[in-house]
């Protein structure tokens, strides 16, 4: 027996005695204790009332594949035929590496409940509590790695954004490279993890963190302005539908970049583009730049506008931040 087996029992939000959850699961009620006190150091909050028995202080909507596969389009189950969803892993980009590694080429998927320790851009770490956001990673294999991947994460970027919008939440836009942005709070984030030669095959770890049902206790440590879709959206987001759509997207998007590039998506990145317009700061490894942010290059590359003139830059050598107006 594990923690997930009684999670799965406590997700529906009703009193279960120890008693009987010792029956349904097969072992003692000092076992079932146990359990109760991995699930509050998984940061789940479990309400034990004498007499009633235990039940968590929110239900759960656990992942499920079941309920992910029905909502895929043909084209998407055909191509994600490897979906692992996984209780508690160390990351899910660690976990698709593992199993794509000396595998055929194959766009396998990972979704967890729960990371503990999970990463954002640049060595940051991503903030994952238990059944509360999406965590999705897939293995993408290239013919060969071209300068062209670079408009990768943009393209991953509008997919998740075309998904969340399927879903009926509006408003949500794009920050270069890797952000999805709701009035200037973080919702989601890619991280892309590249392996391969110079020249020949590669493959790259799509990394995708969507903050569904996270409350603002469990992302204290973020350090940064955050929202979650149950905090903008109109009715309750299901966590297994909006993974399927992502899925969904993605399947679309993919083979059209790996195809074409990024130029056939750079007007859809145009209408979401959070930044163009404005005032903005790049901080590189050395130094920073301000001026203002002029879209995107055919390949995915940022057009910055100051008084030295017109520069581009390329995703994954820079952070970016918005600048206040009095350019401090």
């Amino acid at each position: 027996m594990n923690a997930n087996q009684i999670i799965k029992i406590l997700a529906d939000g009703g009193f279960h005695s120890g008693q009987s959850l010792g029956c349904r699961l097969g072992v003692s009620r000092t076992a079932i204790w146990k359990h109760i006190s991995r699930l509050e150091k998984l940061g789940l909050k479990v309400h034990s009332v004498k007499g009633r028995g235990y039940r968590l202080a929110a239900s759960l909507e656990l992942l499920s594949k079941p309920l992910i596969r029905a909502d895929l389009t043909e084209n998407a189950a055909k191509l994600f035929g490897s979906i692992d969803i996984r209780s508690e892993v160390i990351s899910t980009n660690d976990e698709v590496r593992a199993k794509a590694k000396g595998s055929p080429p194959s766009p396998h998927v990972c979704l967890a409940e729960m990371q503990s320790s999970g990463r954002g851009r640049r060595g940051r770490s991503w903030v994952s509590p238990y059944a509360a956001n999406i965590y999705l990673s897939l293995a993408w294999d290239f013919p060969e790695m071209t300068g062209a991947l670079d408009g990768l994460s943009l393209c991953v970027g509008i997919a998740v954004a075309d998904a969340i919008a399927k879903l009926g939440v509006s408003g949500v836009g794009l920050k270069w490279p890797n952000d999805l942005i709701y009035q200037r709070r973080k919702l989601a984030g890619i991280l892309l993890e590249l392996e391969g030669e110079l020249s020949g095959p590669a493959r790259v770890i799509i990394g995708i963190g969507v903050n569904v049902a996270m409350t603002k206790a469990e992302g204290a440590d973020i350090d940064q302005d955050w929202v979650s879709l149950v905090d903008i959206a109109d009715t309750k987001i299901s966590r297994n539908a909006l993974a399927a759509e992502i899925l969904n997207q993605l399947a679309e998007v993919l083979p059209r970049f790996q195809e074409g590039g990024f130029v056939e998506f750079h007007k859809r990145w145009h209408d979401l583009d959070v930044l163009r317009g404005n005032s903005v700061m790049l901080s590189l490894a050395n130094t920073q730049v301000k001026g203002w942010a002029k879209g995107v290059t055919d390949i995915g590359e940022l057009v910055i506008e100051n008084d030295t003139g017109i520069r581009t830059y390329r995703a994954g050598e820079v952070s970016l931040r918005v600048a206040n107006d009095s350019g401090d």
